[in-house]
């Protein structure tokens, strides 16, 4: 052996050491006996764990809104309503992170029809049956105008942003493009950030 490929040969094994260090070390594979041990954990969709907590809406506007979701947007056949499609808990977050503004009209509108079917039904709004509802939200069936009162204008703007929300949420998009021919345009909707 020539002198020249003796030495390139001995600079070459600190390299090699390094590449070899690298590599990931191969586990075992588990005996039977070790893999009846491992304990399985099984993993569930945190919503349907426990109720949701309001974070920006008091304890009774949440109620308020959850059943306004309910009966804005109900769930019909094998679309997903309002609630199948979380709104009440993104309306939490979504008013919670929005100008003053959106937050006070909210607020107020909430307690006003939390305050009216107290007046008219002894009851908070949540707690609600169809008939008491239904004629707490005659507002809504009013033909449309641009003077209207502010309880009528927050009526309106639920519904909207309930609708929008539940069109946008991965729930309803994944039971409609299924059930399109082109599902053009559908599934675009926002991933909760973590």
């Amino acid at each position: 052996m020539k002198r020249r490929s003796l030495l390139r040969g001995l600079g070459t094994l600190p390299a090699a050491s390094l590449l070899k260090a690298q590599q990931p070390a191969v586990t075992p594979k588990p005996t039977p006996a070790a893999v009846d041990e491992i304990p399985v954990i099984e993993s569930t969709i945190p919503d349907s764990a426990a109720d949701t907590i309001p974070t920006f809406f008091s304890k009774d506007q949440f109620a308020t809104l959850w059943r306004l979701c309910d009966i804005l947007y109900p769930a019909i056949n094998d679309v997903p309503g309002a609630l199948a499609a979380g709104v009440p808990a993104f309306l939490d977050f979504l008013v919670g992170q929005s100008s003053e503004t959106v937050q006070r009209n909210y607020h107020k509108g909430l307690d006003a029809l939390n305050q009216r079917s107290q007046e008219q039904f002894r009851m908070p709004f949540g707690q609600t049956k169809p008939p008491q509802s239904e004629s707490l939200l005659t507002p809504l069936r009013q033909p449309w105008s641009a003077n209207v009162d502010t309880f009528t204008a927050f009526l309106r703007d639920v519904k909207e942003d309930v609708l929008k929300a539940t069109q946008n949420s991965q729930e309803w998009s994944s039971i409609m493009s299924k059930r399109t021919r082109s599902s053009a345009g559908v599934g675009f909707y926002w991933f909760p950030i973590d």
